[in-house]
């Protein structure tokens, strides 16, 4: 794999009318100690400020960083329940994301990981979600 890639995140919540969320950036890719690091940079659409984003992943480990005014991070993990503070114009939402599957595909010019999940708030069922995140070499 190139330095210079394109990463795509598409993120669905399942049962719904709602159209998957996807985002493509360039970013810079490394590989250090058996784990992806994927770095890129996204315009929030709400605000146009610019969040720093960095995906690390493994095998049964997916994170998923972003830094705005704060850092705020997603840990998709098979073998614990994870916490994340989910930022709202009315303040912190924490919410729980119980990890179904991590699917690891990785190909001499191409990365994917898909990875399907639960939300949860204060122990309530919340959604099941999906997302799946493409790495490929910019041409």
């Amino acid at each position: 794999m190139t330095k210079e890639v394109f990463v795509t995140i598409e993120g669905l919540q399942k049962g719904t009318e709602e159209e998957a969320i996807i985002v493509t950036a360039p970013g810079i890719y490394h590989f250090t100690n058996g784990r992806h690091y994927i770095q890129y940079e996204e315009k929030l659409a709400d605000s146009g400020e610019v969040s720093k984003n960095t995906i690390r992943i493994e095998p049964s480990q997916v994170v998923l960083s972003k830094k705005v005014m704060q850092v705020s991070q997603m840990i998709f993990d098979l073998q614990e329940i994870t916490q994340t503070a989910y930022l709202t114009p009315y303040g912190n939402l924490m919410l729980g994301i119980k990890t179904a599957s991590i699917n690891l595909k990785e190909e001499l010019e191409r990365i994917e990981v898909s990875m399907d999940y639960a939300l949860s708030s204060e122990e309530a069922f919340l959604s099941d979600n999906s997302i799946r995140i493409t790495v490929i070499p910019k041409l």
